[in-house]
């Protein structure tokens, strides 16, 4: 047998032992290989169909599962909404102000207002700057009056709270390899930055908030050390020592040259840095990838927000699950942060699947695409063995965004049958 038996299960009552035994792994696709031992953990990403493989003759083993990533939900948000043209107060679960953030909003259909808002907690509220325009931050009043420990609240601004518009928020919270805030004073000299990511970022994007500039961007996508592109606009990547002082980011600081519109003497910037995670729990990624015809990305998880450029001439783009990501197979609507433009339906946008997401074919131009990629937090659905007889002839739920469950199986017959029984529910 490939294991010894360390229990079993007699008419669904765990016997014969302890439950709890050697750890076993599970593959990249979702196949429990029993040879390896008889206790799995496991977070599903996206839709997940498990196969029970090398069991011995007779065995028993047990799987914890947890729903979901709840670290996810409590890093990031979209929120859908429509204006009230009074105080607002939008939930979304994150503990804004206490640990800091950044709130984007964005009008769907730009009524009567049509910018990119963007505001967070270091410079404070009411202060606003706008990703598709050069302008410098000013003080709006009644737009993002506070950041709250469960979410934000407007003001009656039409901004932000027309009640003729549907709006979008994407919210970042700071967090440990996910996001961070850093501000800044121009010295006008090569120097590095410190920052409290924690990892490397994966992108950084910087804004001189007292004079009119571009919005740079650092992407790793870009290539090592000197290629830079912007936020606000369209233009293709470019290489200037001056950005970056031919330097990449690391875990605890980022590289400074002497451009305007990321150092000089007596101006002040903020920096928004996002991270790069390529672990079984990571919540973000940025690459780049080849697009000729069509692409695949493959992440190890489904995305719920995606950013995509082109790293030659093209627009910004922002797809996310809440206003729709091509779940269904066909392109969702996608909101341009270059661009003041309402959202555009089967525009240049991603499909997201199980582990990623695809780029159609004739939708992109045929260069290299960076993106951003953030997890998505929504419980997923499970599908077991049909050999598997679950105890009351009914499989489990899907474990809720951040519950564990823990679920025993038994083999009698070498796995040509299995007994399941759902045996904790909610461990977490």
């Amino acid at each position: 047998m490939a294991n010894d038996k360390d229990f079993t299960l007699k008419e669904g009552i765990e016997v014969g032992g302890s439950t709890k035994g050697t750890l076993g792994t599970i593959s990249a696709s979702n196949a429990v290989d029993l040879s390896t031992g008889n206790y799995f953990t496991h977070t599903p990403a996206g839709p997940t169909t498990y196969s029970f493989t090398n069991p011995g003759a007779v065995q028993s083993f047990q799987m914890q599962l947890t729903g979901g990533q709840e670290a996810v939900a409590n890093s990031f948000n979209t929120t859908l909404y429509t204006g009230t043209e009074a105080t607002n107060s939008i939930a979304n679960g994150l503990d804004l102000a206490t640990d800091g953030g950044l709130v984007w909003i964005k009008s769907r259909n730009n009524v009567d207002t049509s910018a990119h808002y963007l505001f967070d907690t270091v410079r404070g509220v009411n202060k606003v700057l706008h990703s598709n325009g050069t302008g410098a931050e000013y003080t709006s009043a009644n737009t993002l009056t506070s950041f709250n420990t469960t979410g934000f609240t407007l003001g009656n601004q039409d901004a932000v709270n027309s009640s003729l518009d549907n709006f979008v928020s994407w919210s970042f919270k700071k967090t440990s390899k996910f996001f961070d805030i850093v501000t800044y004073a121009g010295n006008g000299s090569n120097r590095t930055i410190a920052h409290n990511l924690g990892s490397a970022p994966g992108m950084i994007i910087i804004k001189d908030r007292d004079n009119t500039s571009d919005w740079s961007v650092y992407h790793r996508g870009y290539g090592s050390g000197g290629p830079a592109g912007f936020l606000n606009n369209t233009d293709a990547a470019f290489s200037l020592a001056t950005y970056w002082n031919n330097t990449d980011p690391t875990s605890t600081q980022f590289s400074l040259g002497t451009f305007a519109n990321v150092n000089t003497s007596g101006r002040n910037y903020v920096a928004y840095l996002f991270g790069h995670d390529t672990t079984a729990d990571s919540m973000i990624q940025c690459g780049s990838v080849a697009y000729n015809s069509g692409a695949t990305v493959n992440l190890g998880w489904s995305p719920q927000w995606v950013m995509t450029k082109d790293t030659a001439v093209g627009n910004w783009n922002i797809a996310d699950a809440a206003r729709g990501i091509g779940d269904d197979g066909s392109r969702g609507p996608t909101l341009y942060p270059d661009a003041s433009n309402a959202e555009t339906a089967n525009a240049a946008t991603v499909i997201r699947t199980a582990t990623g997401f695809t780029m159609p074919s004739g939708v992109f131009n045929p260069s290299t695409q960076l993106y951003v990629a953030i997890r998505s937090a929504a419980a997923t659905s499970i599908t077991y063995p049909s050999s598997v007889k679950f105890q009351g002839g009914i499989a489990p739920q899907t474990p809720a965004n951040g519950e564990t469950d823990l679920l025993t199986f038994s083999t009698k017959d070498g796995g040509t049958s299995y007994t399941g029984v759902h045996s904790i529910d909610n461990a977490s």
